[in-house]
C-alpha cells in the first residue's frame, strides 16, 4: 500500500509500506520477521510490526527494533514506533486487512445489505447497482490502479496530482 508522506516543490511524495518492509527484510534476513510497515503521515511517524516468535528474548527484540530504527533513519525518518504481534494473530490480522482492502468485499457487503432490505427483481437490480458503485469507489481508494485513475482525473480537471 502507498502512503502519502510529504508535499514538496516538485510534487507529492508517496511511500510503499511493502517496499520499505521488503528492503529491510533483504538487508536483515536473520532475526525477527518484519510483518508490516505503515506511515502515520499526520504524526510524521513510521510504524513497524514484527512477528513475535516463541522463545525470542527481550535483547533480540530490542536489537531488531534498533536495527529497524537505524535503517529508517538512513531513509530520513526520525520518529519510528515498533510493535510486536504473535504469529497466530498475524494470520488473523492479514486476513482481516485483506478483506477490508478488497473492493469486492465492500461491493458484496453493500449488495447484500440493500438486497435484504429491498428484495424482489427491482430490488435486486438496485442492490446490484449499489454493489457495483461501492466496488468502484473502494477500488479507487484501495488499489494502485485506482490511484492512477484518481491522478489522471486530477490532471484532467487541471488540479495538482
Amino acid at each position: 500500500m502507498f502512503y502519502f508522506w510529504r508535499t514538496g516543490e516538485k510534487g507529492e511524495l508517496w511511500l510503499s509500506g511493502g517496499g520499505i518492509r521488503d528492503a529491510y527484510s533483504r538487508m536483515y534476513p536473520d532475526g525477527p520477521v518484519c510483518s508490516e510497515v505503515s506511515l502515520l503521515a499526520d504524526r510524521d511517524m513510521l510504524n513497524v510490526s514484527f512477528v513475535l516468535e516463541p522463545g525470542l528474548s527481550p535483547s533480540d527484540k530490542s536489537a531488531a527494533e534498533k536495527r529497524f530504527r537505524e535503517f529508517a533513519r538512513e531513509l530520513g525518518f526520525s520518529d519510528i514506533q515498533a510493535g510486536w504481534i504473535r504469529e497466530d494473530r498475524l494470520q488473523e490480522a492479514l486476513t482481516t486487512s485483506t478483506m477490508v482492502r478488497s473492493p469486492l468485499a465492500w461491493g458484496v457487503a453493500a449488495w447484500v445489505l440493500v438486497a435484504v432490505i429491498r428484495m424482489g427483481v427491482s430490488g435486486t437490480l438496485l442492490a446490484t447497482a449499489f454493489g457495483l458503485a461501492a466496488f468502484s469507489v473502494a477500488a479507487l481508494y484501495t488499489t494502485e490502479r485506482g490511484s492512477e485513475i484518481r491522478r489522471w482525473f486530477r490532471k484532467l480537471l487541471g488540479k495538482r496530482p
